[in-house]
């Protein structure tokens, strides 16, 4: 028996010799790099990705398994792009508690981690195949599983993910150098977090630990660049899908997209369950403060949101809100814009569902002021059906006097399973309170409500009030609401504009300006007069830029009826157009009305590359009462016509007066100038004329009386604009007594308001046998009348000089100008100003006695031109 017992422990020795001398060989001789080739083919044939290992793999058995490598890269599935690579990498594995199903890993060291993270249309990831779990597999087995039920596959498919007992405790993990490119194809974002350096403690599955971050971020679309630093304490379980950071500190200052001097701050703790769709937040402080800039800027912008308590409970179907406060502040153009909103408590569960009152605000305040204020009351029902009381909305906008307020309340109600809900009954009104308008206060009384139902995506708004008497009327309805498809109807009997425009301003009373000189020259022909250039109005502010950017992606159909539509005092009968907006352009493709017996067609355009365009047509339009209400003095009598084709291009009112460009052309039948009676007129101016030549002055009477009025036949023009500047390339105007049509110059400019125009009236050579004998030496004399200067008030000169008449030129040779210079006789040449003809002049200077007395003569026949 000791001698089977000596045996066995001899072979048990020499067997355990063997193992040890097989090991010591198998260590010296074991060369990992040759299993590079089968590594990287189990990956290609498992995941469909190239791992490509450059570097060696350092290997050690005792005490602990000892991993080295170094250039690794990692291919996209079925793609050579990389994915991620790292230059170096390193980290040790205890050996004993394998054998307990522990992986215990000492620090791990990485260094040049390099990920390119990509997110496509679909919005899946390009690492989704590495991360994907037999859960996933379940829902995406069961492709309704959505909303609701959501919740209810995963926690079936919970306990899949828990197929392994496999503890990981990680002494500590370093990575420098790292570099992550994130582009989503989706959204189009593009950043980069670069000379990322990451620090953590001891990384075990469900307990808490360390995490120190520092990076870069970087990008070109939007444009990116700030400085990130953040800590926390993590806490991650991958079986139960929970994941949670407490003590977050972050911190990220630069430029982030259109904010720009940014400092952003986040703390407060997270938590999600994704098994149970839960979503915590306590304590959040988030403070985000800059300057945005680009086409909408805004300097000085300070934001903060806090929370006590948020939390999101989908599987459960809970919502719980506490001392939710949200604060903006800033300065846009000139104006100080702030916004609060406060939400003491919200409880919402499948039960109950109660609040406190919620209470919103919105301020800009400028030279204009418009304050909003919301107001939630009255919360009942529970998670699945719930309805506040009242909503209550106040919107006042103030421009100097004038006030614009909107008061509306509301039933809201939410049905969560039907994914449809409604402001059911809204009822309010519209004031506007102007102390400039014979009635101060008018009111607009409203009724209607608006529907959402998320499973048709549909949005429907149904509208009716009470305007300037008459009914109204607004029915509307969106569908596709991620990128809504609009379609709506507006009709309303009356429709008063000057009820939400601001009043126009009062012109500033005009002063007259210095006469231009006159040739007296009578051998000096009227082509050679020196051009002048025309005195420009003074330049006004610089006004508002208007973006019409808003217009892209927009899809807009409409219809619009307007019974008595008034803007200003013009008014417009029976006006129907239909309102287009797509591909970026808002258009009245066929805009028809009745104007003052007449009728008006056209069309409009305007595009988000900012651009106008105009076309319209007037028939058979009544002009006196047309000139009246437009321009507020009666000039021309008749019935015309007219058409308008012009188009621009700016980003504020004055750009597109500059690059105004089209033609206005006019044709008015048997009508009249108001005002003004040529016969008259000529008589009076002959008869002053030949006094002068006989060297006796009388006063010359008034010439702009309501009552007087020059019948013509004819009044025709045509005015061609570019770059803002018109030039009258026809004016003909035909009367039994004179004939006026134009000459050169015939410059009128939009942007600055002036104009520099020549007209050549004529004198009939026989006139009706009345005047015949009164008009002397005028009959058949062509008069060049020169009008130059600002619109308000421009200058006016007969050029007697360029008048090919032998007895004028032979007075004007003799001395005629000396003969008139005695401050007298100019006192009597000079009519009285008819300050009701024209308002601006009733304040302004009387001229000085060194006036040119002939060009006062010249006066006398401007009222040929209605003025």
């Amino acid at each position: 028996m000791n001698v089977w017992l000596k045996r066995g422990l001899s072979g048990l020795v020499l067997a355990l010799l063997v193992a040890i001398v097989g090991l010591a060989i198998f260590l010296l001789t074991f060369n990992p790099n040759a299993y590079k080739s089968r590594l990287e083919q189990y990956v290609f044939d498992h995941y469909a990705r190239t791992l490509t290992i450059r570097g060696d793999i350092g290997l050690s058995l005792f005490p602990r398994i000892g991993l080295s490598v170094s250039e690794v890269a990692l291919s996209n599935r079925k793609s050579a792009d990389t994915f991620v690579s790292v230059d170096s990498a390193r980290f040790a594995v205890a050996i004993w508690p394998l054998l307990s199903n522990e992986l215990v890993v000492d620090h791990v060291a990485i260094t040049g981690l390099k990920a390119w993270v990509v997110r496509d249309a679909q919005g899946r990831f390009n690492f989704n195949d590495l991360i994907e779990s037999e859960q996933t597999e379940v829902l995406q087995q069961h492709p309704g599983a959505t909303g609701l039920a959501a919740p209810a596959v995963a926690a079936a498919a919970a306990p899949l993910v828990r197929r392994s007992d496999l503890n990981i405790d990680i002494a500590g993990l370093e990575l420098k150098g790292g570099q992550i490119r994130y582009i989503d194809l989706k959204d189009g974002l593009a950043t980069t977090l670069s000379d990322i350096e990451a620090n953590t403690g001891r990384v075990t599955y469900d307990q808490p630990f360390d995490v120190s971050l520092k990076a870069r971020v970087s990008g070109d679309d939007p444009v990116q660049d700030a400085r990130l630093q953040a800590q926390a304490l993590l806490r991650l379980d991958p079986a139960s899908r929970s994941y949670s950071a407490q003590k977050i500190n972050v911190q990220l200052t630069g430029r982030l997209g259109n904010l720009d001097q940014a400092t952003a701050a986040l703390k407060g703790s997270l938590a999600y369950k994704g098994s149970e769709y839960n979503f915590a937040a306590n304590n959040l402080e988030l403070a985000v403060n800059g300057d945005i800039v680009g086409a909408h800027p805004v300097q000085g912008l300070k934001t903060s949101l806090s929370a006590a308590q948020l939390r999101l409970d989908r599987r459960n179907q809970e919502l719980k809100v506490a001392k939710l406060a949200l604060r903006a502040a800033g300065q846009d153009a000139g104006h100080q814009l702030e916004l609060a909103l406060d939400a003491p408590a919200l409880s919402i569960s499948p039960t109950t569902a109660q609040a406190d009152p919620v209470a919103g605000t919105f301020k800009w305040t400028g030279d204009d002021t418009l304050a909003v204020s919301l107001g939630l009351e009255g919360l009942s029902g529970n998670a699945n059906e719930w309805q506040f009381r009242t909503a209550n909305l106040d919107g006042a906008l103030t421009q100097g006097e004038r006030l614009l307020r909107l008061k509306l309340t509301s039933p809201v109600s939410w049905n969560t399973s039907l994914r449809k809900g409604a402001l059911s009954a809204i009822k309010g009104d519209v004031s506007v309170r102007d102390p400039r308008r014979p009635q101060a206060t008018d009111e607009f009384p409203m009724i209607g409500g608006v529907h959402l139902d998320l499973v048709k995506d549909a949005l429907d708004v149904d509208l009716n009030a009470v305007i300037d008497g008459g009914q109204a009327a607004l029915k509307s309805s969106a569908t596709r609401l991620a990128n809504p498809q609009i379609h709506f109807a507006l009709t309303a009997e009356k429709f008063d504009l000057n009820h939400w425009l601001p009043q126009a301003p009062k012109p500033a009373p005009a002063q007259d300006k210095p006469a231009p000189s006159t040739d007296t020259k009578a051998d000096k022909p009227a082509e050679a007069a020196p051009e002048r250039k025309p005195e420009a109005a003074p330049a006004p502010d610089r006004p508002t830029a208007i973006d019409l950017a808003f217009l892209k992606g927009q899809d807009i159909e409409g219809d619009v009826k307007i019974g008595d539509l008034r803007i200003r005092d013009v008014q417009l009968t029976q006006l129907a157009t239909p309102v287009l907006v797509r591909q970026g352009v808002f258009s009245l493709p066929k805009l028809t009305a009745k104007l003052y017996d007449g009728t008006l067609d056209g069309q409009f355009q305007a595009g988000a590359d900012q651009t106008l365009g105009l076309k319209l047509n007037l028939d058979k339009v009544a002009v006196a009462p047309l000139l009246q209400a437009a321009l507020g003095r009666n000039l021309l009598a008749g019935r015309g016509a007219a058409q308008i084709d012009v188009k621009t291009q700016g980003k504020d009112i004055e750009q597109w007066q500059r690059a105004l460009a089209g033609r206005l052309a006019w044709q008015i039948r048997d009508g009249a100038v108001l005002g003004v009676d040529a016969g008259r007129t000529l008589s009076d101016a002959a008869s002053t004329l030949g006094d002068v030549l006989k060297g006796r002055l009388g006063a010359v009477p008034s010439v702009f009386d309501k009552q007087r009025q020059t019948p013509f036949s004819t009044l025709d023009g045509r005015l061609d604009l570019k770059d803002g500047r018109g030039t009258l390339s026809r004016l003909l105007l035909v009367s039994s007594l004179v004939r006026v049509t134009a000459g050169k110059p015939a410059l009128i400019d939009i942007p600055d308001q002036s104009l520099d125009v020549r007209l050549l009236a004529q004198v009939a050579a026989r006139p009706p046998k009345e005047l015949a004998g009164s008009l002397g030496a005028l009959l058949g004399v062509t008069l060049p009348v020169r009008i130059a200067g600002a619109w308000t008030h421009p200058d006016y000169q007969v050029e007697w000089g360029a008048v090919h008449n032998q007895s004028i030129q032979q007075a004007v040779k003799s001395g005629l100008m000396d003969l008139m210079k005695g401050r007298d006789l100019l006192n009597q040449v000079l009519p009285v100003p008819d300050t009701e003809a024209h308002p601006a002049a009733s304040g302004a200077p009387r001229p000085s006695s060194s006036t040119d007395p002939v060009e006062r003569i010249g006066n006398a026949l401007k009222g040929l031109l209605g003025q």
